[in-house]
């Protein structure tokens, strides 16, 4: 059966951290760990590199309320982690070989053979824009060599101890998660308030398991998908000229136009130019109108322009897939990965918790979100008066 130590490897990778190469270095601290300063500039490249993910992919996020403090608080509290891991592989004395180090260097060069100016590949341009970078940060590249050993000796740590704490996995634990899950996939009601009287959180995690695998087992349809957006301040003489072009182009397709070549022409959805409009559907989750037409159509026929509250779409099915059951050799060996992946996340977690528990930690930074708390306590007691 599947053991622990295999994922080890694999989950502490992530433990190794690059920068980000448009922060601007501060000066000053923003926390101690047992008296060692975590750099402002260090927490400032970080939580740039964080925003600028969050900006690429879910910029709505970044709407909410205090978001950036949300964020910056996560941040401070990772490098903090890092730190009390830092100084624990330090009290361990865990050696690290110049080739491990230059192995962690060559991985960080690695993401700099993509010229972000062309977007074309240049190995030998690599260096260059490493070293630019290193410029960046005010950092050279002895300091981040020093960098790097620290994380590769703190990935060293965390393997001896997971390796020493992390019990591996077996068969029957497996089956173990499987019958939970088959219990809510079921609705097997007996079973399953047996097993929140036992363990609530053990009936959780197979909700949230079972919920996924309805999802890969259901129903499915691939389709070509060509969309016209319609806004909710759209004047209703414009809303009537997408119809109409939603109209023309079911006709142009009906007298031969290629469906992908009307996708390139027509569709506004730019993201799904790259497949060519195709998407894969799932029974239930689309859009009421849109799901119903295309899980009724046969597989290679065209819809008519179908009316959402977002717009206007015409569909091709391309393929349809029917519902499957799963079996528990189908996805033993995901389940395994899963309980070795959450035993390793408990452990590290017990074992951050240790050292933190033990350490002086102070911290100097500030947030806009925890200064407007008081005033706002201030003004419910106001109210009470």
């Amino acid at each position: 059966m599947h053991k622990t130590n295999k994922y080890i490897g694999a989950i502490l990778a992530a433990l190794l951290v690059s920068f980000n190469v448009n922060a601007k270095v501060l000066e000053g601290s923003v926390a101690t760990v047992n008296g060692r300063p975590i750099l402002a500039s260090e927490y400032n490249a970080y939580l740039q590199g964080v925003l600028d993910q969050y900006q690429a992919t879910m910029p709505q996020a970044l709407e909410q309320p205090h978001a950036k403090d949300i964020l910056g608080k996560e941040v401070l509290q990772e490098l903090i982690t890092k730190e009390l891991l830092f100084q624990a592989a330090e009290e361990a004395k865990i050696q690290v070989k110049d080739s491990e180090i230059d192995a962690g260097i060559n991985e960080i060069k690695a993401r700099f053979i993509i010229d972000e100016k062309t977007g074309k590949e240049d190995k030998a341009g690599a260096d260059k824009r490493f070293n630019e970078a290193l410029k960046k940060q005010n950092m050279t590249l002895k300091r981040y060599k020093e960098k790097i050993k620290k994380e590769v000796a703190v990935r060293k740590l965390m393997t001896e101890q997971l390796t020493k704490t992390v019990k591996p996995v077996q068969e029957a634990d497996v089956k173990a998660l499987f019958d939970n899950v088959q219990a809510v996939l079921k609705n097997d009601t007996k079973k399953m308030k047996a097993l929140e009287k036992k363990d609530p959180a053990k009936l959780e995690e197979a909700q949230a398991i079972a919920a996924k695998l309805k999802q890969l087992t259901a129903e499915q349809v691939r389709i070509g998908h060509i969309y016209l957006a319609v806004t909710k301040d759209m004047k209703p003489a414009d809303v009537k000229k997408k119809e109409e072009l939603a109209k023309q182009i079911k006709k142009e397709l009906d007298n031969g136009l290629d469906f992908s070549a009307a996708v390139q022409k027509y569709t506004e959805d730019k993201a799904a130019l790259a497949s060519g409009g195709d998407m894969i559907l799932i029974k239930g989750i689309a859009p009421k109108e849109i799901d119903e037409k295309a899980f009724t159509l046969a597989v290679g026929k065209v819809s008519a322009p179908i009316k959402t509250d977002l717009g206007f779409h015409i569909i091709k099915v391309k393929e349809k897939r029917a519902e499957r059951t799963v079996e528990f050799n189908d996805i033993a060996q995901q389940l395994g990965q899963y309980i070795a992946q959450q035993r390793v996340q408990e452990a590290m977690g017990e074992y951050v918790k240790g050292l933190s528990d033990k350490a002086d930690i102070k911290i100097t930074k500030t947030f806009d979100m925890d200064k407007e708390a008081p005033k706002a306590e201030g003004k419910k007691e106001e109210v009470k008066k």
